[in-house]
């Protein structure tokens, strides 16, 4: 096994591993998710994420948006907390910016 730069996301420090199967683990014996940094680095999803409620929506960030704090600017959020109804019917969507607009894709 292999240490690995970088911390633990489910905030154990410097405990990162490389282990026998080549998956990234926290090998701290109290970590309450070893595998975390491992699923995230398997998540393919590269875009955003819309949930879209009676009230309330929620974004998922893709998370290259965390490279020099780029979720401060997320204009997806902006536009979507500043719309009266959602844009499309209510559910779970990627948004991808395109022509100048945001493209909707339902998931599920």
């Amino acid at each position: 096994m292999e240490n690995v730069k970088g911390y633990c996301p489910m905030g154990c420090g410097w405990t990162l591993i490389l282990d026998v199967s080549g998956a990234v683990a926290c090998c701290a014996s109290t970590c309450p998710r070893p595998t975390a940094a491992d699923e995230l680095l398997q998540d393919s999803e590269t875009e955003h994420e819309v949930q879209f409620g009676p009230a309330t929506f929620t974004v998922r960030h893709p998370l290259r948006e965390r490279l020099d704090d780029a979720l401060w600017d997320c204009r997806l959020h902006e536009y979507v907390a500043g719309l009266t109804k959602p844009p499309v019917p209510l559910g779970r969507y990627r948004a991808t910016w395109e022509d100048d607009e945001w493209q909707w894709e339902g998931l599920e």
